[in-house]
């Protein structure tokens, strides 16, 4: 385990400068935009073009960064020190997805915080609207968690296109799409190969979930978990089988 969080401390440490950029570009944005606001120049909707840029672009920066953390390491040829290590492939691939996790976290906290502070007009109004504070705090930390669930599928894509395609000398970039396209395919045929086995699984209520009866009344949403689980336990094979390749990409090219 301490291994594991060195490498997670030499992804976050390597990833330090460009976080604290974007940071700053976020919460610069957003004070320019408030003071526009404030002396008349833009009008009161602008301020969700603030908030919505950087979520925007957010997700293109991850996925750039998950490409990047593999990416890096063969390129200062540190690749190969990684694997004499006696630390297997898929803690190495956890450290970088827990790195990107744990970036996306930061840049959201640094969006969510810049909101509270720069547009707090603007969120009275919108909470006059919602339930509550508490409502709409827990529904928030909710849709973190979905949304950090699914940046987490998508890295393991990422990661195993990348490792896939540096195993092979020439055409990386058809290969690494054509594994995105192979692997995305697999998950879904696992998920629908699977399904029978997990349709004793209740749906699961999201209205109850997100509590949405306290918006409007009659309010319906289910979720389906039977073909989810597959395609999850799909994903976490994925996972597993990037790990083993990672290591017998140096033992083949070592």
């Amino acid at each position: 385990m301490t291994r594991f969080f060195r490498l997670l401390r030499k992804d976050l440490q390597a990833s330090l400068l460009p976080l604290g950029f974007l940071s700053g570009i976020t919460l610069i944005v957003m004070l320019f935009t408030r003071v526009r606001i404030a002396t008349g120049s833009w009008p009161m909707e602008t301020a969700l073009a603030a908030v919505s840029l950087p979520l925007v672009f957010m997700p293109l920066w991850l996925l750039w960064q998950s490409f990047q953390t593999l990416r890096v390491e063969w390129r200062e040829d540190t690749v190969y020190t990684l694997l004499v290590l006696p630390v297997p492939g898929w803690k190495v691939m956890l450290a970088k997805l827990a790195a990107v996790c744990i970036e996306y976290s930061v840049l959201l906290g640094v969006t969510v915080f810049g909101t509270l502070i720069f547009f707090a007009p603007q969120v009275q109004l919108a909470m006059e609207v919602l339930p509550g504070s508490l409502w709409a705090v827990r529904n928030g930390i909710l849709v973190y968690l979905f949304s950090l669930a699914m940046l987490a599928s998508v890295v393991i894509f990422v990661q195993l296109a990348f490792v896939v395609s540096r195993m092979v000398g020439r055409a990386q970039g058809l290969v690494a799409l054509w594994t995105l396209f192979l692997s995305s395919w697999l998950v879904d045929l696992c998920g629908s190969l699977l399904a029978p086995l997990f349709r004793w699984l209740p749906a699961l209520s999201l209205d109850k979930l997100f509590r949405l009866y306290e918006i409007e009344a009659g309010i319906v949403v289910n979720w389906r978990l039977a073909s989810e689980i597959g395609s999850w336990l799909g994903i976490l094979g994925l996972f597993v089988l990037t790990g083993v390749l990672f290591e017998h990409f140096v033992e083949v090219n070592g």
